[in-house]
């Protein structure tokens, strides 16, 4: 899996967030939220040491989740993945939980 995965910031639509968000470690990604709320406006990743970063879409908290693992598994072993936005829609809000 790539080491980093990158979320450009054209398609964060969240309080002035007008940077890239990059991720380490991920472990995980899926629809829906860590307690197995399947949540179709959400989409989780888990990254190494448990941090929890859930992330709020419109109606595509799956094709996001899968966009997500396609970054992930598209480059094994590479330095950063870029997740493809084809939804059409944006991040509205992230949490980050330890």
């Amino acid at each position: 899996m790539a080491n980093y995965i990158k979320f450009k910031a054209a398609d964060i639509n969240h309080a002035n967030q007008l940077s890239d968000i990059i991720l380490s470690n991920v472990e995980s990604c899926f629809q829906g939220i860590a307690n197995g709320n399947g949540d179709p406006n959400k989409f989780t990743a888990i990254c190494a040491g448990g941090r929890t970063y859930t992330f709020t879409v419109d109606f595509q908290g799956e094709a996001w989740a899968n966009q997500v693992i396609s970054a992930l598994t598209a480059n094994p072993g590479g330095p950063l993945a870029v997740v493809q936005n084809s939804t059409g829609t944006k991040i509205t809000d992230f949490v980050v939980s330890n």
